[in-house]
């Protein structure tokens, strides 16, 4: 089995990073600093994902 791409590496380490991010915000207050930043983070995350892996498909 060939060794994955750097595209499928990074799309894998931007999942390690969503969950994460999921795991934290669920951890935070809601409608505190701490939980609204995440959630933008992981929108941003959410989105890099969503690219690369129509990028991979496509």
């Amino acid at each position: 089995m060939p060794e994955p791409g750097p595209r499928r590496i990074r799309l894998a380490e931007l999942r390690k990073q969503l969950a994460e991010l999921a795991r934290r915000g669920k951890a935070a207050p809601v409608g505190s600093e701490e939980h609204d930043s995440l959630a933008e983070q992981y929108g941003e995350v959410l989105a890099g994902v969503l690219a690369l892996a129509e990028e991979l498909e496509g």
